[in-house]
């Protein structure tokens, strides 16, 4: 009986590893599928910006400060997949998720371009939000 409850626990596990591991994936290939990407976002002040242009251009900006290449590729890797952006992404999903890590949020503009040259656009802004309230 033990056993059994051993192989269902640890195929439970096998199971849920298996999921997230393609989720994981899927969240990995957004980059993969686009042409070129821009995130801007002005928070408190300090604008930060990351870009992507096929097939590896990399560029993270945090104020004057400026990375390019392999570091920057983590950073727009990393936002990339913190948004879920994607061609049917939601913009009130992506602020939900952005406002959580940066408290000040005023904009967010991004540019996401397919390999077809389809051109998906999301743009936001705190003080438009509030008058429109």
């Amino acid at each position: 009986m033990a056993r059994k409850i051993g192989f269902i626990l640890f195929s439970c596990l096998l199971l849920f590893i298996g999921a997230q591991m393609a989720e994981a994936k899927v969240s990995g290939t957004e980059l993969m599928t686009a042409y070129s990407v821009r995130i801007s976002i002005l928070n408190d002040g300090t604008e930060y910006e990351w870009e992507y242009d096929s097939p590896n251009h990399y560029e993270y900006e945090e104020g004057n400060y400026v990375i390019k290449g392999k570091k920057a590729k983590k950073e727009v890797d990393a936002m990339v997949q913190l948004l879920h952006l994607h061609p049917k992404a939601k913009m009130e999903e992506m602020v939900e998720v952005l406002q959580k890590r940066y408290k000040q949020l005023e904009k967010v503009d991004i540019r996401f371009m397919s390999e077809e040259s389809k051109l998906f656009t999301w743009t936001w802004n705190s003080q438009l939000e509030k008058e429109l309230k």
